[in-house]
This record gives structure tokens, sequence and C-alpha cells, in this order.
């Protein structure tokens, strides 16, 4: 059985990993979604004791999604542990710091999880194929820092308008786009 790991953001688990966990399942994968801490709580080292829990279920076969900071986060934990996956497929992410004014936990976040150059060019090594998928109306990341992490991790771009951060706040509950990629790989 492959397995697929979907890997949340600063809000915790979107609506849409809960669509997608069920619809993956229906076709036989094995899908984990690690439940790390959220706002205040998003601190790369408990994320990663975490993350340690299921580190067996990473392989060459491995199919990763992740959703925000997430990204970095599975930059991060891949370069240290220098495990190589199949397929990533991104979901709003980025790889510079950027900031939002009031944010203050959410601005420590970014600059904890934040990669540098020499991460993002082991990963491009670690990972067979990527997509990026993101929006033009994303109301956390910027549109130009979206695009940026397209271009610095040499990943297939899918921009899709109007569905913003894909997480809580935007309402998206589903996103068949992902499965066509899963699909289109070969791997449905």
């Amino acid at each position: 059985m492959k397995n697929i790991i979907l890997i949340h953001g600063y809000n915790g688990i979107p609506k849409i990993f809960n669509w997608l966990k069920e619809e993956l399942n229906k076709k036989e994968y094995n899908v984990i979604v690690p439940e790390f801490a959220s706002r205040e709580g998003v601190i790369y080292s408990d994320w990663k004791q975490i993350m340690n829990n299921y580190k067996e279920y990473f392989n060459k076969d491995t199919i990763a999604i992740c959703h925000s900071i997430g990204n970095e986060f599975l930059i991060k934990y891949l370069n240290e542990n220098d495990i190589s996956i199949d397929l990533y497929i991104s979901l709003a992410g980025f790889c510079e710091k950027f900031e939002h004014e009031g944010r203050d936990d959410l601005n420590r976040a970014v600059k904890e999880f934040l990669v540098n150059k020499e991460e993002i060019n082991k990963f491009k090594k670690l990972v067979r194929k990527s997509y990026s998928i993101y929006s033009d109306n994303d109301h956390i990341v910027p549109f130009d820092i979206l695009e940026s992490f397209v271009k610095n991790i040499s990943s297939t771009p899918m921009l899709i308008k109007g569905i913003g951060h894909m997480g809580k706040k935007s309402g998206l509950e589903t996103i068949p786009e992902v499965l066509e990629i899963i699909e289109n790989e070969g791997k449905i």
C-alpha cells in the first residue's frame, strides 16, 4: 500500500485535507495526517518530534501534500533526515520571509521555519516530481512569493483563481486538482 502524508499549516488541518483523506482512502492509499500544534504551537522542534512518529511511512514511493507552512516544514524535515519521496504537491507554498502587521506569532513561525538555498537545492534532489498549487487571491502569502516558490523548487505551477489560501478562511472544501495530479502521474 502506498503512503500519502498530508502536512497541514499554521492554522491546523484544513477542510480540504478531510476530503482528500476520504477520497484517497477510497483509492486504497494509506493516508497519514499528523496533527501538529497550531498557531502559538507552531514550533519546528515540536513538529519534528511528532513527525518522527511517522518516519517509517516515508520512502521513495511516498506522496506528500503540504499546506502553507507545512511546505517549509517538509523541506527541512526531508533535508535533515535525507529522505527521498516520489511526489510532492504544494498548496500555497512559500520559502521566503514575509510579515503581517499585528500577527506576531505567524511572523515568528514563518521566520522559524524559513528554509535556505542549500536546503531547497537538496530538496529538489530528494523529490522525483513536484507540483505547486496556488491562487491569485491568497490573503496570507503575497502572490510574488507564491510564484517565486514555484521557481525556487523547480515545480510545475498550477495557478487556480479565486481559491484563496486554501485554509479555513477560504471555505474551500475540495480540491480535485490534487487527485488529477496523482492520477496523471500514474499513481491512481
